[in-house]
């Protein structure tokens, strides 16, 4: 069975909003980071966070765990952050508990929760995530940010910007639209679903351990496809492209990412699941190449006949 999957991607998007840093007057503030290209030049490019991409996939896994008949707690369902600790029956139940305890609970009461991790910081018991994701972040020279002037026309205004002018009566501001190549990284620890941390045991069903898993995997692809966040409705992404390397381990050997930062990653990856192969002679790493997004949706749905 399939232990743990990544992806390492190049996507293109284009007219994007989808993660800001804030507003200064009437000027929407685009993300942006710091990094170092393969050459080791410093860059300075736009950026969307893991903790945006995080929440994409929780929205897209949600629904499926729910019609796969999985519990999902209330709070999970309406996709608040707190998931399981706003949970009464939960907190009620995990206060008389050993940290191990506290973790079982927590995988038996949400399947969000044991997929996206939690903590319950009353007695500092952490449930980490199965999935995690990195920056995603503009390739440099291959992504470019621009500000746009937008006007809101409001007929109730009767001053403003523009004073006595047409102008007066409108909400003018400035909106960043970024376009281009962005690197994605993303892992997940599918042999951690429904299993305890502290003990190693199993918390749930052969049966319901895979329906997560499989729940999980159509939420990575989903999130591939469809990136949800700030602005979207007016400034809908334009998905133009998708190439990249899906691994999977079957061991406890990690499924290889190198970030796609790097133009020879795809070269990269291949090499080292070949040593890790040469480790373990089973020959449980593999990798798969795609050049669009159908084509990693396709790979994906093709791993799902193993989990």
């Amino acid at each position: 069975m399939i232990q743990s999957l990544s992806l390492c991607a190049r996507v293109g998007i284009n007219l994007h909003n989808l993660n800001n840093e804030g507003t200064e007057g009437n000027q929407q503030q685009t993300r942006m980071v710091h990094i170092l290209d393969e050459a080791g030049n410093k860059s300075v490019v736009n950026a969307i966070s893991g903790d945006m991409f995080k929440h994409i996939f929780v929205e897209h896994l949600t629904p499926l765990l729910i019609s796969e008949g999985e519990a999902v707690c209330q709070n999970s369902a309406r996709l608040h952050p707190d998931r399981v600790l706003l949970d009464l029956d939960f907190t009620s139940k995990a206060k008389n508990l050993k940290p191990e305890g506290i973790q079982k609970l927590m995988i038996e009461t949400c399947a969000v929760t044991d997929i996206c991790g939690t903590l319950y910081a009353e007695k500092a018991t952490a449930r980490k995530s199965v999935a995690e994701f990195g920056w995603v972040v503009g390739i440099p020279e291959l992504t470019r940010t621009e500000q746009y002037f937008h006007v809101k026309y409001d007929p109730s205004r009767e001053s403003g910007t523009g004073a006595e002018t047409v102008a007066g009566t409108q909400a003018i501001f400035h909106r960043p639209a970024s376009s281009g190549l962005y690197a994605l990284v993303a892992n997940l620890e599918l042999s951690r679903i429904g299993r305890n941390d502290i003990t190693r045991e199993d918390v749930i069903s052969e049966e319901n351990k895979r329906k997560r898993m499989r729940c999980a995997i159509r939420a990575l692809g989903a999130t591939l496809i469809a990136p949800r966040g700030a602005q979207r409705n007016t400034q809908f992404p334009h998905i133009t492209s998708a190439e990249g390397v899906i691994t999977i381990s079957r061991n406890s050997l990690p499924a290889p990412t190198i970030s796609p930062l790097s133009s020879s990653y795809k070269v990269e990856i291949q090499k080292i699941a070949d040593k890790l192969n040469a480790l373990d002679s089973g020959g449980q790493i593999e990798c798969f190449s795609f050049d669009s997004p159908s084509g990693a949706l396709s790979i994906l749905e093709n791993l799902l006949e193993e989990v």
